[in-house]
């Protein structure tokens, strides 16, 4: 019996050292002569090495009964120990298939940014568990059931002890299963002082790359019980927004004069604006005073009359309109806001037909450049604090 079981064990070992020695690399190198890229991916996450010990452990197992007596001590304890070498073979092979079907998703151009790591690792947990209780019923010689039943029973204590686990798992699921994040997506959270892409979403955390390179790490049940900001929307609309003021010298509001009408109307996309304004006050004039009246002999505050204001807001959006650079079915405006010390805010409300950040501020910066370069052609200047030079101030 001795003989046979070394034997046995010789054959054993034998299998193992020609499986992983010399079958294993015959099959790294026939996979990567293949063109399929499959096999490759099975080579780089160990599915064959993994599968391969089964054969040792195949022989190990089969060979028992036949070199022990079934009723000695060494062959129950050989047995146990086949059970927990298959245990953690089929343990160990569970993660390769899913290791393998995750790499295919993410190479996947349709669900690549779809966050499916934190499913997987959640499997591969399941997979871990089952493993554990096998080898522990193995070990202490006790039924799977009985294990589990006495799991049951510590679940309060382990509750409390793992809660913080628990929870980043159970959120991380929620975080899958609810599609709140994906891999690249920018978010922002303050009270974490995150503001970046995602770059992992795991069942227990969240890895964020900051604008300034650092990672923050932020645990997951955290962001189910809080809000954070995701920037996702913005990037498939296709459009990110311009939402900035100029604060106008408040003494530079007047009036238009005749000749600064006239000149402005030769403007050519403030053209269509002038006339029709031209027109209206015209027609409303003729109205109230009658044929003939003189305009020059009435106080412009009791009639309507054109404001350089009210005129560069026409022409601030005339521009917007016109700029190939600015989407044009999108919200499109701009805006008086409250009178503050600073001046009188002018807000520019529209969405730049980028998202991305560096083409994003060359727009914003072209268009605010050309608004406060025209300013002093309608003779309106910006605020600025004493002590500062003023420029382009009113004509």
């Amino acid at each position: 019996m001795d003989i046979k079981f070394a034997i046995l064990l010789i054959a054993t070992f034998v299998a193992l050292a020609f499986c992983f020695f010399v079958v294993n690399p015959i099959a790294k190198r026939i996979a990567q002569k293949t063109p399929n890229k499959f096999d490759d991916l099975l080579v780089e996450k160990n599915f064959f090495s993994r599968v391969l010990q089964l054969v040792p452990a195949g022989i190990f197992s089969t060979g028992l009964p036949e070199v022990l007596d079934q009723t000695s001590w060494v062959f129950d304890l050989c047995t146990r120990v086949s059970n927990v070498w298959f245990a953690l073979v089929g343990c160990a092979v569970g993660c390769s298939i899913f290791d393998v079907v995750e790499a295919l998703n993410d190479n996947n151009k349709r669900t690549m940014n779809k966050p499916l790591h934190g499913i997987f690792q959640a499997i591969k947990l399941a997979i871990f568990c089952v493993c554990a209780i096998v080898i522990v019923s193995q070990v202490s010689g006790k039924s799977p059931i009985f294990i589990l039943s006495a799991l049951g029973a510590a679940a309060t204590v382990l509750m409390l002890i793992f809660r913080d686990s628990i929870l980043g798992v159970v959120s991380g699921i929620q975080i899958n299963l609810s599609d709140l994040l994906r891999k690249g997506d920018w978010i922002e959270i303050d009270r974490h002082h995150a503001d970046g892409t995602v770059i992992d979403i795991t069942l227990t955390s969240v890895k964020v790359r900051n604008w300034d390179k650092t990672i923050s790490v932020i645990p997951a049940y955290d962001l189910i019980t809080n809000s954070f900001k995701n920037w996702r929307g913005m990037e498939e609309s296709g459009g990110r927004r311009i939402k900035r003021s100029l604060f106008l010298d408040q003494h530079s509001i007047r009036f238009l004069t005749e000749e600064e009408i006239e000149r402005l109307s030769k403007i050519e996309i403030l053209k269509p604006y002038m006339d029709e304004k031209r027109r209206e006050l015209a027609t409303e004039f003729v109205k109230k005073y009658g044929e003939g009246s003189a305009p020059s002999e009435l106080d412009m505050v009791n009639s309507r009359h054109l404001t350089n204001i009210g005129t560069f807001r026409a022409y601030c959006t005339a521009y917007l309109r016109s700029s190939k650079s600015v989407a044009q079915d999108m919200t499109l405006m701009t805006r008086q806001l409250q009178p503050t010390p600073e001046g009188l805010p002018l807000e520019i409300y529209a969405f730049a037909n980028v998202t991305q950040w560096i083409a994003y501020e060359g727009i914003q910066a072209d268009i605010f450049d050309h608004l406060i370069a025209v300013l002093p052609e309608f003779g309106l200047s910006l605020f600025q604090y004493a002590g500062y030079p003023q420029g382009g101030g009113a004509r």
